[in-house]
This record gives structure tokens, sequence and C-alpha cells, in this order.
């Protein structure tokens, strides 16, 4: 009940902001996908959702606080996440953390992303978290870009072994409007 009730405020909060750019991922086992809308220039809320056929369910959503520093692009903020999991418990998390992205040139990108959550703000079986995400992405235009990357989520348990959420390699594309 209370993971439905954030969802909902989550998503009257983002009846105010504007969409601005939507990110889809895939390989054998996993579907991700993303929508990162602006808040204001210094700030964005991302919800996302990723469907593992062996480990399950995801939903997620991170509010920002963002920085560009020439060809460095900065995201800080907490991330919050429920797991519904097939192969151990379900639960969810607060985790800290962010994204970075390092513009190469060329129409290239380096994007990566890591968050962490400890004991303390993990809740129902989840005992801890953490994500690590790093993806090379090229603009084949203003509006569409492709990219390659690998993701590893873990999740930690008190009573029980921890679980790989995720790991793998993928490819998808990244819309902007």
């Amino acid at each position: 009940m209370k993971t439905k009730l954030a969802l909902l405020l989550l998503a009257s909060l983002s009846l105010t902001a504007q969409a601005s750019n939507l990110n889809l991922g895939i390989n054998d086992d996993v579907i991700s996908t993303d929508l990162q809308m602006e808040l204001n220039p210094s700030a964005n809320l991302v919800m996302g959702y990723l469907y593992s056929n062996d480990e399950g369910h995801m939903v997620s959503a991170a509010a920002h606080m963002t920085h560009d520093a020439g060809a460095h692009h900065f995201e800080v903020g907490p991330k919050f996440s429920h797991y519904w999991a097939e192969n151990s418990s379900n639960g969810s998390v607060v985790a800290i953390g962010g994204r970075y992205s390092l513009d190469l040139g060329s129409n290239i990108a380096l994007k990566t992303s890591a968050y962490y959550a400890p004991s303390v703000l993990s809740f129902g079986s989840v005992d801890g978290q953490y994500e690590l995400d790093g993806k090379i992405q090229f603009q084949v235009n203003p509006n569409l870009g492709l990219f390659a990357g690998y993701r590893n989520i873990r999740l930690q348990y008190d009573n029980s072994r921890d679980n790989t959420f995720d790991s793998g390699f993928y490819i998808g594309a990244s819309a902007n409007f």
C-alpha cells in the first residue's frame, strides 16, 4: 500500500514537469525503460521500470540535482526502488547516488550511474542494494541516440543469500522530445 501511495505521489508531481528523455534498453532476458522529466534547469525526476525473465520486476523513481561543467554533466540525489523478486524476497530501498555523463565529441558520450542503499535505507526483506551502470551512446541526431552498456544490480539480505537482480550487457535507444 505504501508503495502504491508513493508512486501515485510521484505521478502527480510529474504533471507539472516536461518529459524530455525516454530510454529503452534490452537484452535476451531483461527490458528496461526510464522517463526523465526536467523539473527546472537544475533538477530532474527519473521514473523507471525493469523486467527480468529470471528475477522479476523493479520500479524506481529518482530525483536529481544537476550540474553542467563543459563536457561534464553531473546528477546527484536519492532513488527509491521497489523489487518484486522471483528468486528472493521482495523489498524496497532508498539509494543514494547519481549519474555522470562525459561528452567525448563526434556525437559520442560516456554515461555512468551508481546508487547504494545501506541497511538503514532498506525495507521489507531487503537489507541493502547497489546498482552500477555504464554505457556508451552515439547521438544519431538531436532526438535519437543509440547505446550499448553493462548493468549490475545486487540485492543484499540478512537471513538469506544475496541475489544479483540483473547483471549483463544490453543495447538500446534514447529519444529526446
